[in-house]
Parts: structure tokens; sequence; C-alpha cells
């Protein structure tokens, strides 16, 4: 992994994005905010938590996701992807280059969410470094799966839409913004193939949102922890990295 490419691109494509245009971070950052609201008003502020859980898993979800459009515009438009191909960069420092310019650009988000989650109690000394783990392992199995994706994407017109759609649905579906007991077992052990619920679960056990297992916990961080393996291994190995 070369750090001067990291540090050079997450200034880049990261910083840059921050000082051009700050109105799309406040975008980005507005389905997990309604999300949070309506939860708040519909509930009368019980599942607040879980809203605010769910809404920093959903930021750092979205950062994966979001790489889809990005790349597909770096690939088909821009050529910047074959300018790196032409160099000693390979697709797993393009990968991790994205993702922290992504979580640079995005961090207002990320920094709202803890504000709140030390507000209302979620966070503490013993579940922060934990949850900070999940959160990480969370965005890495999503750009792992962006990535893999958007070298299979034909056209720019359809990155970001795509992009929007799987995030959409990965973030809304699987228990992000409600406790994962509403769900039958039978139901939320097979979702457990999809990262958000994953990390929604232990991120919900680790709080003590939800009264979870040690088994549960364990079990759904090793999930996790495989699928980023896994994940990442895929995108490296398997994405259209140089053009037919």
């Amino acid at each position: 992994m070369r750090s001067s490419f990291l540090l050079a691109f997450t200034i880049f494509y990261g910083l840059s994005s921050i000082r051009r245009g700050f109105v799309y971070v406040l975008t980005y950052l507005s389905i997990p905010l309604a999300e949070l609201f309506l939860i708040y008003i519909i509930t009368r502020g019980d599942f607040v938590r879980f809203a605010i859980v769910g809404g920093l898993i959903s930021v750092m979800a979205n950062n994966g996701f979001s790489l889809i459009g990005d790349l597909v515009f770096l690939r088909l438009e821009s050529r910047l992807q074959d300018l790196l191909v032409a160099t000693s960069i390979g697709p797993s420092d393009y990968i991790m280059g994205l993702m922290f310019a992504n979580l640079l650009y995005s961090s207002p988000g990320v920094i709202l969410y803890i504000i709140l989650a030390l507000v209302y109690h979620v966070l503490n000394l013993t579940n922060f470094i934990p949850l900070l783990i999940d959160i990480t392992l969370l965005l890495f199995a999503t750009s792992s799966i962006g990535f893999f994706l958007a070298s299979l994407v034909p056209h720019t017109r359809y990155g970001w839409g795509f992009a929007g759609l799987l995030s959409s649905i990965l973030t809304i579906i699987p228990p992000v913004f409600y406790p994962y007991t509403f769900l039958p077992k039978s139901l939320y052990i097979p979702l457990l193939i999809l990262p958000t619920t994953a990390s929604a679960i232990f991120s919900q056990g680790i709080t003590n949102l939800v009264n979870t297992s040690v088994e549960m916990l364990v079990i759904s961080f090793l999930v996790l922890l495989l699928e980023s393996i896994l994940f990442f291994f895929l995108s490296v190995r398997f994405s259209r990295w140089r053009e037919r």
C-alpha cells in the first residue's frame, strides 16, 4: 500500500470536494437526518437512539456505495483510472484512496452523529472502540462492493442511480434504523449476509440498545470481518481494472 498516493488522493478527491461544494455534504446527510427526524416524531423519541446508531451506519455504508458513481465517472469520463493503470498503482491502492477520500468528505456527518450519540448516552468509554471497529469494517466492505460493481457499469448515467438505489435498499430494509429483534430469527439470520445487517446487530448489541447474547455479538462481528476480507479480495481479483 502506497501511503504517499493515499494521502495525495485523499486530499485531491476528498478535501478539494468539500472546498468546491460544501452544499453536497449537506445533501449527503439529508436522508439519514430525515429518517432520524421521522423516527423521533413517530416514536415520540423512544427510538431516537436506534436512529442515531442507524444514521452512523447509514453514513458509512453510503460512503462505500457512493463509490460506484465516483468510480464510473473517473473510469469512463475523466479517464483517471487509465492514468493509474499505466503506473505502479494497483486496484487495492485505488480502493483505499477513494475510501479515505469519501470518509474525509463525509466527516462532518460522522462527527455530527458521534456528537448526537454522546448527547443521548449511546457512546461511552466501553463501547466506543468496538463501535469504531465495526463501522470501519462496514466502510471497508461496502467500498469493496462498490468498486467491484462500478467496474461492471457500462455507462456513466447508470452509476449514480445504481449507487443511490443500492444504498437505499441496503440501509432501509435491513434492521439499521429499528431493533433487529423486530424481525423473526428466521429472517434476520439470513439477512446477516448483508454487511449493513451484521453491522447493525453488533452496534445495537454493543451499545445495549438491544439485549444481545455474546454469541450473537461474536457471530455478527465475525460475519462482518469475513465479508470485509472476502469482498476486498474479490474486488481486487475480479474487478475490471484495465479496459478491454
